[in-house]
């Protein structure tokens, strides 16, 4: 696991033993540390681009592991085979992931613990997977490069009700108030206090920013 970034390593210890499959594999990297590390007996590796898809056959090929790990050139989930619980979407924005999902609402139901690693529209995929029967059983947030990345493992579970604060800034993220966490929001209050400085901003700006300085002053 050591060569794997902070962001991957976050998301590999929230992954369970068992079966599991990773959308947008990329290099593989992640799914090789799984097997090697002992946490997943057989796994999927997905690509729907040749380019991506053949750097991953090929990491997999220099690795032995192309019986243990099955490269699928695919999108999203809707080639799984029946047996797979655990399926990790990293590295895409968050209206592609829940459409990844809704796309493909048979293999969906199979699934029973879901990690996902949103660049964008974090808020929306919390409401969305959570009407999709899950419920949020642990969060991470991890700086790398300057870049905040929020991690959210869900699990199959009757409808969860999470309010606004829950959405927006996640129910167990804000609970825990991690260093990064909070890195984050300060730097964010930063950015809105110098946004707000410019000089002809429209109201309704104006009135977005502060709402938004102090929602987030509420929670740090």
């Amino acid at each position: 696991m050591e060569y794997l970034s902070e962001r991957l390593k976050a998301i590999y210890k929230m992954v369970p033993k068992g079966t599991a499959a990773d959308i947008g594999a990329d290099h593989g990297k992640l799914m090789i540390a799984l097997f090697e590390g002992g946490i997943i007996e057989h796994g999927y590796a997905v690509e729907n681009k040749k380019g991506p898809y053949n750097r991953l056959v090929k990491a997999l090929k220099e690795k032995d592991l192309l019986d243990d790990v099955v490269p699928l050139f695919s999108d999203g989930i809707k080639d799984l085979p029946s047996g797979v619980h655990t399926v990790i979407i990293a590295g895409m924005g968050g209206n592609n992931i829940i459409k990844i999902l809704k796309d493909s609402p048979r293999q969906l139901k199979q699934i029973q613990t879901l990690i996902v690693d949103a660049h964008n529209a974090i808020p929306k995929v919390r409401d969305e997977i959570s009407k999709m029967g899950f419920i949020i059983a642990d969060e991470k947030m991890v700086r790398e490069d300057d870049v905040f990345y929020e991690i959210i493992k869900f699990i199959r579970a009757d409808i969860a009700f999470y309010g606004d604060k829950d959405l927006e800034f996640g129910p167990i993220l804000r609970q825990e108030k991690s260093t990064a966490f909070k890195e984050k929001y300060q730097n964010r209050i930063v950015e809105i206090d110098h946004i707000l400085a410019k000089k002809d901003l429209p109201k309704s700006r104006v009135e977005q920013l502060n709402a938004e300085k102090k929602r987030i002053e509420t929670i740090l």
